[in-house]
């Protein structure tokens, strides 16, 4: 990743561009040189933290020390010529001065941070307050104006319809405004004038050159540039009863789970094309080995690089990572898959964005099971038929019973999802609660246990690999579903703390050599309280309470 020149046909002067083996595969153009350094920050955070990733694996390895760590570090806005500098901040002000003080700022764990100072190549006061109509709304607008002057030129219009007329048009149009600093329009504004990072205060400044971060964006960079990592799982309990007691160590309540078996959910059947018939899955390829839930005002993406996988999800078999990080065995299904789901929770307002916003996330993390192993292990030796039905483990098993066809069916997914959003779309998520004990409307409950397909990749479906890590991880964000189910949610919030609910994820099968449908994994949150439940921000700087550790001190 690095700083291009922008003259070969770009559209502005601020480029990046990813190089792979000195050739340029993409170039990213920006609208200022903020949004590009910031950019620059969060790209390179990606390919450092996959760097110190490989290190790690290769000293534990090889028994050798090391500890490499990322530093601390954020981004903050230029200051007041009059404002203090701390020590260990580096100040760019774009035009070409850049100094750095001599001393670092150590913290408490002995950890070095460095902070650079950002700013926008966008005129204007950072906090000035300006009106602006993004997306679907601005069609909107543009329909009620046309339509208004349409009407307008009608010869039956009076003096009194005609202004009566502008009068309710122009309150549409301020109905589907947005308000926020003026920054570029590949990042939101941030809501508010400051933002904690790290433990230190980040001030808005007032001067003509400032960047406004989105609260989003915030929290992505500050997460992914700490060096802590919470171990994942810690933010809910395992019981082994939906009843039983969901008290940490220390007192603390937290939401519970419950592993279950993928049988309780129906899947496409073998000839499910001709006879439209579902059954109780066969079986899952995975084990869920621990879940978190979190509530956050934005949505958090990848959670793979921002925890540590929970004790006992790597295998000893001689098939894992080679000292150099990568997979020895051939097939490309993960070790661990994670699934995350952010769920809104506020009632969607008229002219607001709805891809992002408050809400719930729950994450569940799953360990391949051996028999998913064994046959992966055999399906992709040198010389394996997939022609050949009758070279299967379950070969005289009651077709319907059967897995490797599920099996396969992920093997080819894990293989092309990744570039191939059509077949991304194939992923299911089914979700299942107690809405008819909840009183919940029927325009609610009907879809209880119905699969939903995620089908809008990088829109509610967000797919990603980390192969030094052997994980994969599908993201799922609900908060650009319609109106009418974050509606619905917005009324189950208020019963979260009586609600048990399912989830289960599924490839969907086309034929029947992808029949039957097999379960990846199924998790069941019980009663996640929002009272009880933790921050997303808090549970990532290591603040919030834990179900396996005392509390920090």
């Amino acid at each position: 990743v690095s700083v291009s020149m922008g003259h070969s046909g770009a559209p502005t002067p601020f480029c990046l561009s990813i190089k792979v083996k000195s050739e340029t595969k993409w170039k990213f153009c920006f609208e200022g040189h903020g949004v590009l350094m910031e950019w620059m920050a969060a790209l390179t955070d990606v390919l450092v933290g996959a760097s110190v990733d490989v290190a790690a694996m290769k000293n534990e390895g090889s028994g050798c020390g090391g500890g490499w760590e990322m530093d601390d570090y954020c981004i903050r806005h230029q200051r007041q010529g009059g404002m203090e500098k701390h020590a260990g901040e580096l100040d760019v002000d774009f035009s070409g001065n850049t100094a750095l003080s001599a001393e670092k700022v150590v913290t408490a764990t002995g950890t070095s941070q460095r902070s650079v100072v950002a700013t926008s190549a966008v005129s204007g006061d950072g906090n000035e307050t300006h009106w602006m109509i993004l997306g679907t709304n601005l069609y909107i607008a543009c329909a009620v104006a046309n339509v208004a002057l349409i009407l307008a030129r009608s010869s039956s219009t009076s003096i009194d319809q005609y202004w009566k007329l502008m009068v309710f048009t122009n309150f549409g149009i301020w109905q589907l405004c947005t308000r926020g600093p003026r920054v570029s329009s590949l990042l939101r504004s941030n809501e508010s004038g400051g933002a904690t990072t790290t433990g230190m205060n980040v001030k808005q400044p007032n001067n003509s050159r400032s960047v406004a971060f989105s609260e989003s964006t915030t929290n992505i960079i500050s997460a992914r540039n700490s060096s802590y990592k919470p171990i994942a799982g810690n933010t809910t309990i395992q019981v082994t009863k939906v009843e039983d007691p969901n008290i940490n160590k220390n007192g603390d309540a937290l939401p519970s789970w419950v592993p279950i078996s993928s049988q309780i959910m129906d899947v496409r059947s073998h000839g499910y094309l001709t006879t439209k018939k579902k059954i109780p899955s066969p079986g899952e390829l995975y084990d869920c080995v621990a879940v978190d839930c979190f509530v956050s005002d934005t949505r958090f993406p990848e959670i793979a690089p921002r925890v540590r996988l929970p004790p006992g999800v790597n295998f000893t078999d001689g098939d894992g990572l080679t000292m150099s990080g990568s997979k020895k065995q051939p097939w490309k299904s993960p070790d661990v898959f994670i699934v995350s789901i952010a769920i809104p929770t506020e009632a969607p307002r008229f002219g607001q964005s709805t891809d992002d916003g408050p809400g719930l996330t729950i994450v569940g993390y799953f360990k391949m099971k051996e028999e998913t192993r064994k046959i992966l292990r055999r399906i992709t030796a040198a010389g394996y038929d997939p022609s050949n039905t009758n070279d299967t483990l379950d070969t005289g098993m009651d077709v319907q019973k059967r897995i490797v066809n599920g099996v396969r069916l992920w093997e080819r997914y894990c293989r092309e999802a990744p570039n191939d959003p059509t077949f991304q779309a194939r992923f299911k998520l089914i979700p299942s609660a107690n809405l008819e004990e909840l009183g919940c409307p029927s325009y609610i409950s009907k879809y209880n246990g119905k699969p939903v397909l995620i089908k809008r990749n990088q829109v509610t479906g967000f797919f990603n690999d980390y192969p030094s890590l052997n994980v994969m991880e599908f993201d799922i964000s609900l908060h650009p579903f319609p109106y009418l189910f974050k509606q619905a949610m917005s009324y189950i919030k208020d019963y979260f703390d009586k609600t048990v609910a399912s989830f289960g994820f599924v490839i969907e099968g086309r034929n029947d050599d992808e029949l039957p449908e097999m379960v990846i994994g199924a998790l069941k949150v019980c009663y996640p309280d929002p009272k009880f439940i933790v921050s997303g921000e808090e549970f990532f700087a290591g603040t919030c309470p834990k179900s396996t550790a005392p509390n920090p001190t």
